[in-house]
């Protein structure tokens, strides 16, 4: 409920904490996560940041630990600003009346992080403080402090998500593995290029990588960009087994971690895990929507959190083991992931939104014959109707020349339709309620063919969610529907109106 409310929160950059009462519990949001610049730079001043002078003063031993260096300098400020306003200290004074409540901190993504460290600063005053951080940043506390801090802390991550996984020594294998991929290339750049963006199944990717690749064992060492990256490695090296770079941060406290057993989000399953379970970033095209607090919010409501799974560690083994490449990719044009299905409909939407196009800028879209009943004679056939929302046809002679208008019954046959659309004018036509709601429909109903058009191609070169189908459905739906009402109104016109 507490993180149900938080995303109906309008808050400015400036909030750091607000205090809110709910049973018998008193809760301290802590810098809410808000995607501005500040909020970013502090994540990546990830370098470990000394608890020595922080433990003296809060009462709590920080010799020999470590935190993140820019939620430490946004605690800092938090914690002063508590003190000096003395927002917990009236609060629970021997006079107030929530002075045995309890105290909850918690935050999410940055905000979480900042939760963690504030509640470790706030626990030697409260002793029965609670700590509850949703999608946290991966590199908080220090190995020892992040077990110490098990009696408080609760973390939760949900699935790819790839703020709780971006940690310095995560970055670098990213880098490495970036690194050996190209130094592995053994075709020119300009192929390997066009062969990973051409669409390949599943089946094929190990010969399609051998044809491209070579295996990691045979890298030339001799090349001028290997030998650069291997002093490049060295010199990184070097500089993390020196200072405080050389202590790891972790998630801190127990870990509920949300796995999407399905992969399509439907169904999910809490376990405890290890916090040496996310030693790497994962790619994929949910790693950032995993990240988003209101479908957290629809996971949590739906799970029944006391009945968490057993804790599950991987254990990386030491050596090196040779296995299938496999690529990740985000978005690669025409791989079909919903099979070719959707470049037929694609063809369709493409077909119906042109001829949708045409009718509506054409000046044919109502061709009408005409007689003319004259009251001494014979009837005659008569100029026809053709028009369009927004232009007429005119006639022209046959033979290009003027043509007897006085006479028509005689002249008639060498009246032919023109090639060309003339476009309203105002003193020829003054259009009606029916003749303006026929134009805005029309135009609605181009609208969304064309949006709809967009949403199926993205779906020929991505893997696309249930909802996201849906909201294409209810798209074309309502093109559907307003090319309807745009037939309805031209029909009133027709009937309702005679050109002379």
């Amino acid at each position: 409920m507490l993180l149900e409310e938080l995303t109906r929160w309008k808050v400015s950059s400036s909030v750091h904490q607000i205090l809110i009462r709910m049973c018998d519990m008193m809760y301290m949001v802590t810098n809410l996560s808000i995607p501005y610049t500040p909020d970013w730079v502090a994540d990546l001043q990830y370098v470990p940041q000394p608890l020595d002078k922080v433990g003296e003063l809060c009462g709590f031993d920080g010799k020999g630990h470590h935190v993140h260096k820019g939620v430490l300098t946004r605690c800092k400020w938090t914690y002063n600003d508590i003190k000096k306003q003395g927002v917990l200290k009236n609060l629970y004074s021997s006079m107030s009346p929530y002075k045995d409540y309890d105290l909850v901190v918690t935050g999410h993504s940055l905000g979480g992080g900042c939760a963690q460290v504030l509640s470790l600063m706030l626990c030697p005053s409260f002793p029965s403080l609670r700590c509850y951080a949703f999608e946290p940043p991966g590199c908080i506390f220090d190995d020892v402090l992040s077990e110490d801090c098990k009696e408080w802390i609760t973390s939760i991550v949900h699935h790819e998500d790839v703020v709780p996984r971006v940690t310095q020594p995560n970055l670098e294998s990213l880098r490495d593995e970036f690194f050996d991929v190209v130094a592995r290339v053994k075709v020119p750049k300009s192929k390997a290029f066009h062969d990973v963006r051409t669409p390949c199944p599943e089946s094929h990717l190990a010969s399609r990588n051998a044809k491209v690749m070579c295996p990691k064992s045979q890298i030339e060492p001799d090349t001028e960009f290997y030998t650069k990256v291997q002093e490049f490695r060295k010199e990184r090296a070097m500089k993390n087994q020196s200072g405080a770079i050389a202590v790891k941060l972790y998630i801190p406290g127990n870990i509920i971690y949300l796995v999407d057993t399905m992969g399509d989000g439907r169904k999910y399953v809490p376990y405890w895990a290890s916090r040496y379970e996310f030693n790497q970033v994962i790619l994929s095209g949910r790693m950032l929507a995993d990240h988003s607090m209101p479908p957290l919010v629809d996971i949590l409501r739906t799970l029944n959190l006391d009945d968490v799974h057993e804790e599950h560690t991987w254990h990386i083994p030491d050596q090196e083991i040779e296995e299938d490449d496999v690529e990740v990719r985000l978005v690669v044009p025409f791989s079909f992931p919903h099979g070719m299905e959707p470049l037929l409909l694609v063809g369709l939407a493409v077909a119906a939104t042109i001829m949708a196009l045409i009718s509506n800028q054409g000046c044919r879209y109502v061709d009408r014959s005409s007689v003319i009943y004259p009251i001494d004679g014979e009837p005659y056939n008569g100029f026809g109707l053709k028009a369009g929302l927004w232009s007429y046809s005119l006639a022209e002679c046959i033979d290009g020349e003027s043509c007897d208008t006085d006479n028509i019954s005689e002249n008639i046959s060498n009246l032919v339709s023109s090639d060309y659309c003339q476009p309203y004018t105002d003193n020829l036509f003054q259009p009606n309620a029916y003749w303006k709601a026929a134009r805005i429909f029309g135009s609605l109903s181009a609208l969304f063919g064309l949006i709809g058009i967009v949403l199926f191609s993205i779906s020929t070169c991505t893997k696309l969610k249930r909802k996201r189908w849906y909201l294409t459905c209810a798209i074309y739906l309502g093109a559907t529907l307003f090319q309807g009402l745009q037939f309805c109104k031209y029909c009133a016109i027709c009937v309702y109106h005679v050109f002379i």
